[in-house]
């Protein structure tokens, strides 16, 4: 069974922490006598060591089950007291054992001065004072390089997104095809040619001004993503079912941009589909939460790596606005997104 630390720097605190400190206790417990030989110093300091080791897994243990019930940064001071007096007391009990291990043991010349257990106690609760207190830095130390590292980890990964929406927003293929679809409408109905190259227009407003926000209105996301959906049902006709059903309560709510669109967009190019067998997108709102499923018939030769590098980074943005994840749930028929709304937060990057 593993034991469980305050901080992870804890067995080298005791090391350098402890080993001083038995030397002191022996020295006012039992006197200069405790220097008197190699014996009686081997002697009493391996005994004593032995002692407080177990003292302080006790010790540690107490403060361990404090931080557990109060575990955050805010309640630093009520932790601290509650664990000094709990110690001090603690120190008493632990001395007066002390002092019975050393009569217990009756070593020749090496008797224990009882006239100076209060100095020892007082020496015992000086030093679980310091003691607290450097282990309490250590741990906060810790939370504060955990946090520095995953800020980086963050920004890291906010600044790939932003390529990657740069990337998209510059799509050729997207362009080329779109090129050709209105080209097409143009000799055949104009009046559909000039509603196509408007929602054409939208599209790309939207696209140039990518992650320019940290966080955008749903309702304006799924203006965006209507406006795409009609670009590709006018492409591809009855080879794309597509369904929306939003409740208008959750509009007002925040997404990170342009995230409906890094699904959507793998959707339609990574499946397989044709008026004879029609690829089925369903988006919907659950909660607080927009949902995408859509029927998997993958397109042979297809390569994802695209699309997982931007799922992955938009997985690691959303750590940053919610509580709650991305979420993927698929089986060899559907897949199933989950992409959380969240209220509007400030974001520090």
């Amino acid at each position: 069974m593993q034991l469980v630390r305050y901080s992870k720097r804890e067995p080298i605190i005791f090391l350098w922490f402890m080993l001083p400190y038995t030397v002191i206790i022996n020295l006012i417990a039992i006197g200069s006598n405790t220097f008197s030989s190699f014996k009686n110093f081997g002697t009493s300091f391996i005994t004593s060591l032995f002692y407080f080791g177990v003292i302080y897994s006790v010790f540690g243990a107490v403060a361990v089950l404090i931080k557990r019930r109060f575990p955050n940064d805010a309640d630093l001071f009520r932790r601290i007291a509650i664990m000094l007096p709990l110690f001090y007391i603690m120190n008493i009990l632990c001395v007066q054992g002390l002092y019975l291990l050393y009569e217990k043991l009756q070593w020749s010349n090496l008797n224990a001065k009882r006239n100076m257990q209060w100095w020892v106690t007082g020496f015992g609760c000086l030093a679980s004072t310091i003691l607290t207190f450097i282990n309490e830095a250590a741990a906060n130390w810790e939370k504060w390089k955990a946090s520095v590292t995953e800020t980086t980890r963050m920004q890291t990964a906010y600044n790939k997104s932003r390529l990657l929406s740069l990337q998209r927003q510059i799509n050729p293929h997207f362009l080329f095809n779109c090129f050709n679809t209105l080209s097409s409408l143009i000799n055949e109905d104009g009046e559909q040619a000039e509603i196509f190259l408007n929602e054409m227009t939208k599209v790309y407003r939207y696209l140039l001004k990518g992650d320019e926000e940290q966080l955008v209105n749903f309702d304006e996301e799924l203006k965006f993503i209507e406006s795409y959906l009609y670009l590709a049902t006018t492409r591809f006709g009855n080879a794309l079912n597509i369904h929306i059903n939003i409740n208008n309560e959750v509009k007002h709510k925040k997404i990170a941009p342009l995230s409906l669109h890094v699904i959507i967009e793998n959707i339609i190019y990574s499946n397989a589909f044709s008026k004879a067998k029609p690829l089925l997108i369903n988006i919907y709102t659950d909660e607080n939460s927009v949902v995408i499923e859509n029927t998997i018939q993958p397109k042979q030769g297809m390569n994802i790596l695209n699309f997982k590098e931007a799922f992955d980074s938009l997985i690691t943005k959303y750590k940053m606005y919610s509580a709650q994840p991305v979420t993927l749930e698929e089986n060899e028929m559907q897949q199933r997104i989950t992409i959380p709304l969240t209220e509007d937060v400030e974001v520090a990057l």
